[in-house]
């Protein structure tokens, strides 16, 4: 693969260890326009099929911020069909994100932090849209930090009120987040396959996995051939947590079906072995999903799935990046 994506694996195959001052805006790393920070929270009411993204993306040298957030409801074709999408582009990054303790996004969305890596309080309000949430979002258990301390995930319990479009929610439920800083992530092409980070929480949140990968492309037979594809970097990085026990994935094999048209994710299959060479497998079905935004070079689409693993159920992100050769590819096919 192409080093456009290689900020996304964990070359040391190791843990590293997050501090309290790591929930906070950095704001430093490499010279260059792509240098890039971030935050990402959500929370999902699974019953419902109604899935909320949240998101907070600076450029720290070139101080701006994309800042927002999408929630939506089942299947969904167009991004501004979501219930709320509201993700504005190009903001002063200084007012919105200070030091990283009181974002403050003039949308109405305000994330505020109560105790780092352990409370944070989301909120939202949009009159017009009859839309509101106040959402607590703790910590089930400790970080999960890659090997390069730049990069961590989080299992999350969100509970609070969501109201959409005029209609009332309870949200009590699991969830995966994640935090970023101090590299680069370049806007070029990537020849390669779609590259997708997925999670999932299982037993109120005490069993968690996340995997980053490009499909796997003997699970993609139309396209074999005409992609760019080294399989030594299709898995880039990857953990399992069970309680306070991390453990990381060494390799795995994520297959995806997708929307002949629209390619959006539809269903996986995933094979993984951890570090102990214990192999585990599973299956996800989206239950709800949308395209996203990031940037024009790619396209991304968003979704909740629902996982069965070992006779679990459970609930977790997809976030699946495509870049113009694959989709020129697949059109091609069709």
């Amino acid at each position: 693969m192409s080093s456009t994506t290689d900020w996304n694996a964990n070359l040391s195959r190791a843990f590293g260890e997050a501090r309290p001052e790591d929930e906070y805006f950095h704001g430093w790393g490499p010279e260059g326009d792509s240098l890039t920070e971030t935050w990402y929270w959500g929370f999902n009411i699974p019953e419902a099929a109604i899935n909320c993204f949240i998101y907070c993306w600076t450029h720290p040298n070139l101080d701006v911020v994309t800042a927002g957030l999408i929630i939506y409801k089942g299947i969904k074709r167009h991004h501004l069909a979501s219930e709320v999408f509201d993700m504005p582009a190009y903001l002063k990054l200084g007012p919105v994100v200070g030091d990283g303790s009181a974002i403050r996004v003039p949308n109405g969305l305000s994330v505020d932090v109560i105790e780092p890596l352990q409370h944070m309080k989301l909120n939202f309000e949009d009159k017009g849209r009859d839309s509101a949430f106040a959402i607590d979002l703790r910590a089930v258990g400790r970080p999960v930090m890659r090997g390069n301390n730049l990069h961590f995930e989080q299992v999350m319990h969100a509970t609070g009120h969501l109201r959409l479009r005029g209609e009332d929610h309870a949200v009590d439920g699991y969830t995966v987040r994640d935090r970023s800083w101090g590299e680069h992530r370049p806007e070029g092409h990537n020849p390669g396959p779609p590259y997708n980070w997925v999670t999932g929480s299982f037993d109120r949140g005490r069993v968690a996995f996340n995997i980053g990968s490009c499909d796997d492309p003997a699970g993609n037979p139309e396209w074999l051939g005409k992609i760019a594809c080294n399989p030594d970097s299709i898995f880039k990085d990857g953990w399992i947590a069970r309680g306070d026990e991390q453990r990381r994935i060494v390799r795995a094999s994520k297959k995806c079906w997708r929307h002949r048209e629209m390619l959006m994710p539809e269903r996986f299959e995933i094979e993984m072995e951890d570090e102990d060479g214990q192999l585990e497998r599973m299956t996800g079905t989206v239950i709800a999903s949308v395209p996203g935004f990031h940037w024009p070079n790619i396209a991304t689409h968003l979704a909740l799935v629902e996982w069965q693993w070992s006779g679990l159920t459970g609930y977790g992100e997809s976030q699946d990046v495509h870049w113009n050769d694959y989709v020129y590819h697949c059109g091609q096919i069709a």
